[in-house]
């Protein structure tokens, strides 16, 4: 039996989708356990990002198994989504790429009430800590893609993308792309949110054969071919 095989459960997704809740399934054995790690996660530092999110992420990273290829991470901030991918990457090598200065200067797609120069300002000292514990993660400091230099020859199999904003993204495309393996994936934070990275993958994939799929987490997905 179901959560709405009942009276109970149908009177309860009504109230839900009334007022457009979030309702997930985390009875599943194999949510319930990556939830327990979002959550843990979630206590040990700041995650910006809501748990579906996480949990996309995580299920991103771990099926991107099968593909060859390093991972990389564009935007760490406190370092919350690069444990994630650690929990779920295995052996496969972890690029983290941040100012850890905060945020660029915004540009004119951007949305300046959303983004701040030096927001999401992070010490990486303390992010190397926090992920001590990971082998094979690497750490570059500064301004992407001039950081960008020790893996000029690297493929990929699966990316994560969380620079909030317009030309910060056009750029990591601009990399990432013609080096991922077939079936890699890349997933980028806030679209659907912000409109600066919203028009930077529309702009990007319109003349290539990938589709953008929007995911619920305020993300979006794109499988190389």
């Amino acid at each position: 039996m179901t959560l709405f095989d009942n009276t109970f459960g149908a009177l309860l997704q009504s109230f839900f989708l009334k007022r457009n809740y979030e309702l997930v399934n985390y009875n599943e054995p194999e949510r319930k356990e990556i939830n327990a790690i979002i959550n843990k996660i979630r206590k040990e530092t700041e995650l910006a990002m809501l748990n579906t999110a996480a949990q996309e992420l995580f299920i991103a990273t771990k099926a991107t198994s099968k593909v060859e290829g390093d991972i990389a991470e564009v935007g760490v901030y406190k370092g919350g989504s690069a444990k994630v991918i650690c929990m779920a990457k295995g052996d496969r090598k972890l690029h983290l790429f941040d100012t850890f200065k905060g945020l660029p200067k915004p540009g004119k797609y951007d949305s300046p009430e959303l983004s701040r120069e030096g927001q999401f300002y992070s010490d990486l000292v303390n992010v190397k800590r926090y992920l001590s514990e990971f082998p094979n993660v690497q750490y570059y400091e500064g301004m992407f893609p001039g950081t960008a230099g020790p893996v000029e020859k690297t493929r990929f199999s699966f990316v994560h993308l969380d620079v909030d904003l317009y030309e910060s993204t056009v750029d990591c495309l601009k990399f990432f792309y013609p080096r991922m393996n077939q079936g890699g994936v890349i997933i980028s934070h806030d679209y659907g949110f912000l409109s600066g990275i919203n028009k930077a993958y529309e702009e990007f994939f319109m003349d290539k054969p990938e589709i953008v799929l929007g995911l619920p987490g305020y993300q979006c997905l794109v499988v190389k071919q």
